[in-house]
């Protein structure tokens, strides 16, 4: 039913595909072994025991109580210090000697440079509490992201759209990835069986199916999430000049930043959802971790230029103390500058894009309009013996053509008296 080659085509890319997501998924399983060799947290040496003084005296139990005396009732353990006589040890060889420190004072300088070594980003999938009924897939999502492995850099960039996008679910990345793997199968699978049941004039289309249907079902979710991200920006660019305005009034009658940004936050729903949610967001970091916290946070999520020169003003009089008030007014004048000249460039722009479907869709209406009459005209000359008069005229000239080619005829009569 089908030629030897399209078959054998059809096996090597089903091998190919099967060998690439094999080598891809032992090659996640490596980098996650390093990823948690390297994350093990290393054991701070425990300290020796340091040998007491042959000299010293014995220690001593003194027990303090600072109560005054009162009616009789059940006792209180009494808190014993223990001390050394003065004279065991003298006072150079207290600040100087390793002896004389205690030992959790020395356990605790022994672990303090490991504790300047900054703390490890973890996402909320990495929590073991976290909860996971926000699988697409149910219980099948991890295994079927991880039939679909990636770089840790591409990991990062999807996950950072995600968030732009405003997918905040904990598994968003998981979510993902199980998509895509699935609708790269869907494809192939159709494309198989299209390929076994496609007639053979029809096979040609089948075989190509067999590649774009994968890639397709590969790329359209990415390519999604990108313009939703995309879209997302869009709406938070446009709205950062209202919340200027409003953080500005807010601001100038005597609110901190964070009541009036959860002030302005009910504002922001209808008009505004995208920003409302990331400043819903921003008030619960600040809460939580303190508004700069909360601030660099919403930088990072949304990459615009907008919300970086924001951040950056909000954070910086925070550490100033300068007046907000007059800050916020000549950014917003700022704002909106910037924003109406960026409008008037794709303005600008558009110009410019517009010659192309003028010249290729409007111009061949206009030809037709202008040159129509005259192809009408011509057709009825031709079809209304026209073109006869025109082959009698061409054939009589063709014909004195030959007379003159063939020169002047000699008259049979012209000797005779």
């Amino acid at each position: 039913m089908f030629p030897p080659w399209m078959l054998a085509a059809f096996y090597v890319v089903s091998g190919v595909a099967v060998v690439w997501l094999l080598f891809r998924i032992w090659n996640r399983r490596q980098i996650n072994r390093l990823d948690r060799a390297d994350r093990a947290p290393i054991a701070a040496p425990r300290p020796k025991p340091e040998p007491r003084p042959i000299d010293a005296a014995p220690v001593a139990t003194q027990s303090v109580s600072t109560e005054p005396a009162v009616t009789p009732g059940p006792a209180a353990p009494d808190v014993t210090i223990l001390k050394a006589p003065p004279a065991t040890v003298p006072a150079a060889t207290t600040a100087t000697s390793p002896t004389a420190v205690p030992s959790w004072e020395r356990t605790l300088s022994s672990r303090t440079p490991a504790s300047n070594k900054p703390l490890p980003f973890i996402r909320p999938s990495d929590v073991p509490s976290v909860r996971t009924d926000d699988y697409v897939f149910g219980g099948l999502t991890p295994a079927l992201a991880a039939m679909l492995p990636d770089s840790d850099r591409r990991q990062d960039e999807a996950r950072t759209e995600l968030s732009t996008a405003g997918f905040y679910q904990p598994h968003a990345f998981e979510n993902l990835a199980a998509t895509r793997y699935l609708l790269m199968m869907l494809g192939l699978v159709i494309g198989g069986v299209a390929l076994i049941l496609a007639p053979p004039q029809y096979e040609w289309l089948a075989v190509i199916s067999i590649v774009t249907l994968p890639l397709l079902g590969w790329a359209l979710p990415r390519l999604y999430i990108r313009g939703q991200a995309a879209e997302r920006r869009r709406q938070i660019e446009q709205g950062m000049p209202d919340l200027l305005d409003m953080l500005n009034m807010c601001v100038s009658q005597g609110l901190t930043v964070v009541d009036s940004l959860r002030r302005i936050l009910r504002d922001l729903r209808g008009p505004y959802p995208a920003l409302a949610q990331e400043l819903r967001i921003v008030t619960e970091q600040a809460s939580l971790a303190g508004l700069p916290t909360a601030l660099d946070n919403f930088s990072k999520r949304i990459d615009i230029p907008e919300v970086h020169s924001f951040t950056s003003l909000l954070n910086q009089n925070e550490r100033m103390g300068t007046s907000i008030s007059e800050a916020l007014t000549s950014y917003s004048d700022t704002m909106r500058e910037s924003l109406r000249q960026r409008t008037d460039e794709k303005g600008n722009r558009a110009t410019f894009r517009l010659l192309f479907p003028t010249v290729f869709c409007l111009m061949p209406a206009v030809y037709l309009f202008l040159l129509g009459p005259a192809i009408v005209e011509l057709s009825k000359f031709f079809y209304e013996g026209g073109r006869a008069s025109l082959d009698q005229g061409s054939g009589a000239i063709q014909r004195l053509n030959d007379i003159r080619r063939a020169g002047p005829v000699a008259d049979p009569n012209a000797g005779q008296l």
